[in-house]
């Protein structure tokens, strides 16, 4: 997706009416990245784009893009870049570190390698004041690192080393059919039933961005009391609908996926995979005025909403979804 980096009288507009009535005053963003431009030896143009250093400040204020005029805080961790280099990974936990330190009610969590030693990861994830883990499967070893399993990229000896330290581990699925997928299913179930004491959360609803994948895998996660969902960039109503229906909005958390939040587009299953357009992606013989293509943070926003609205949602369940339950899991005051 293109970005432009920039905000449009189109979001402002859209937030006013569809939104600002929807989003409660408090926002816990379970879903931020922090990081600088220089880690990339060629950064994508998303990156290239923005601020060139992603400080808490500069986050927050650019987050006010698709969140005006909330009091903000968030689950931090560094983008995992493509490169295996430990002094590179090195810095990008010392910078998350760094930066969440400056709010008390923020949280962090380390970037992590399968090859990694877990006694060594406990120690720098004290050493840091980090409280959780985010593994990738960017650092997996195998051939295709679409299709890795998840011991590929967070492997047992690490959920061990989580479960005693109570932590929270982001997991970003991959394989085709993202929770759908078998083996997906077989060790996300395993982890939460042998590790009670890791918090897992399942980011972009559960790899969510084909609705139809979330229908017909969710299901056989259902009942694990230490499994989360966050919604993060996953623009589809029916997928977030269908995380509320199977797991329980008292679950569910509210995530930005900062700086993916500001690509300019949205994205929908097909088939069994699915696609992401932004302003432009030529769409059959439709021609259309780039500037209604909206901030995807906003579009995500959208689908939230109306997915809880199909699903007649309290007030009080839907702050809990933008606070109460990180609150919960973070363990903050």
């Amino acid at each position: 997706m293109s970005i432009t980096w920039e905000l449009r009288d189109q979001d402002r507009e859209t937030f006013a009416q569809e939104l600002d009535s929807f989003v409660p005053a408090r926002v816990y963003d379970a879903h931020a990245h922090l990081y600088r431009a220089e880690w990339w030896d060629d950064p994508p143009a998303e990156v290239a784009a923005g601020p060139p250093d992603i400080t808490l400040e500069i986050y927050r204020e650019q987050i006010a893009w698709i969140l005006p005029g909330r009091e903000l805080h968030g689950l931090h961790f560094a983008y995992p870049f493509p490169t295996n280099s430990a002094s590179d990974i090195a810095s990008a936990n010392a910078w998350v570190s760094q930066e969440f330190a400056k709010d008390p009610l923020a949280r962090g969590q380390f970037l992590v390698r399968p090859t990694d030693d877990p006694e060594w990861v406990r120690q720098e994830v004290r050493r840091l004041g980090l409280r959780g883990l985010k593994p990738f499967t960017y650092y997996s070893q195998v051939a295709d690192i679409l299709q890795a399993e998840i011991p590929d990229y967070f492997p047992e000896p690490i959920a061990a080393v989580a479960d005693e330290q109570g932590w929270s581990i982001t997991l970003h699925i991959v394989r085709s059919p993202g929770v759908a997928d078998a083996s997906n299913q077989r060790w996300i179930r395993h982890y939460c039933e042998k590790y009670p004491d890791m918090q897992l959360i399942l980011d972009h609803c559960a790899r969510g961005f084909n609705a139809y994948n979330v229908l017909k895998g969710l299901p056989a996660l259902a009942g694990l009391d230490n499994l989360w969902i966050d919604t993060s960039s996953v623009c589809n109503s029916l997928a977030v609908e269908a995380v509320v229906r199977i797991i329980g909005p008292h679950r569910m958390l509210y995530g930005s996926d900062f700086y993916i939040s500001h690509v300019r587009g949205t994205n929908f299953g097909v088939g069994d995979t699915f696609v992401g357009i932004d302003e432009d992606t030529p769409i059959g013989e439709l021609e259309y005025n780039s500037n209604t293509v909206l901030l995807l943070g906003i579009e995500n926003l959208r689908a939230v909403k109306a997915a809880f609205w199909c699903t007649g949602l309290s007030d009080t369940e839907v702050e809990n979804y933008f606070w109460g339950n990180a609150a919960k899991l973070l363990g903050i005051e």
